[in-house]
């Protein structure tokens, strides 16, 4: 987010974290691996570089998975979205609107994109522990990866947390351009208010990959910092997306 910022240091029931980069699969690894994959043939494979593989993957999944609405178009289909968006995981995160602008009226093939999606996020939430014991928790951090890791835009969303650490609403509170985010630190602290949370835990994307916070995220979370503080709402971390790796302000010891 590269309108944001940070510092708190955590208590309670939040335990150090440990190693930053994270080699946990996100939701739309996920979703390749629920359809096909590449035939195993080691021989091939030799042949291929690592990026030749992933475009031939997502090619066979996307066309495997719209094969059951529309046959006779999978593959031009497919080819479609892939050449537009890029990857299974964009095409998964875009609306109804985008997907339309490409493929037209196929309404039962976006029905069954967005209907996958809604399905692999679900699947990541259920794996999510009744009690969180780290803000980076690797089952926390493979639902962030999949449901944030392949947005086009900045996005902010806040986990609320009771005084057992027990998750009480995960919201998307802000949605901006490739770059930039603008989210109302009021906003963030109404609502924890209205959720009678004890704590909160900061989530954003950075769609260009940088794992490093930009001086307004800093600020940003110096702010809610220091108006949890005064709240008794603990801040717990403040964690960064970066498709499939992350980093955390309370690692950097920004927090």
């Amino acid at each position: 987010m590269r309108s944001l910022a940070t510092n708190h240091s955590a208590s309670g029931a939040f335990s150090k974290a440990d190693g930053r980069v994270d080699t946990s699969v996100g939701l739309f690894d996920h979703a390749s691996r629920f359809f096909l994959s590449l035939a195993d043939n080691a021989g091939d494979r030799n042949l291929l570089s690592s990026t030749q593989i992933e475009d031939i993957r997502d090619r066979s999944v996307l066309a495997e998975l719209i094969k059951s609405v529309a046959p006779e178009k999978a593959i031009s289909l497919s080819d479609a979205l892939l050449t537009e968006f890029g990857s299974i995981g964009r095409i998964l995160s875009e609306s109804e609107e985008a997907l339309r602008r490409v493929i037209g009226s196929h309404d039962a093939v976006i029905n069954l994109l967005m209907a996958a999606e809604k399905l692999f996020t679900a699947q990541l939430q259920n794996d999510l522990p009744k009690r969180l014991v780290s803000a980076t928790d690797s089952k926390l951090i493979n639902y962030l990866q999949g449901s944030m890791g392949s947005l086009a835009n900045e996005t902010m969303r806040v986990l609320f947390l009771d005084n057992a650490n027990h998750l009480l609403k995960d919201e998307e509170l802000g949605t901006g351009s490739p770059n930039k985010i603008f989210v109302p630190p009021r906003s963030i602290l109404k609502r924890a208010l209205e959720l009678n949370a004890s704590a909160i835990i900061l989530v954003h994307n950075h769609p260009a990959g940088d794992l490093k916070p930009s001086q307004s995220d800093i600020k940003f979370t110096m702010l809610i910092k220091t108006i949890c503080r005064e709240l008794e709402i603990k801040l717990h971390d403040h964690i960064i997306i970066a498709g499939n790796q992350w980093s955390s302000f309370r690692k950097m010891r920004l927090l």
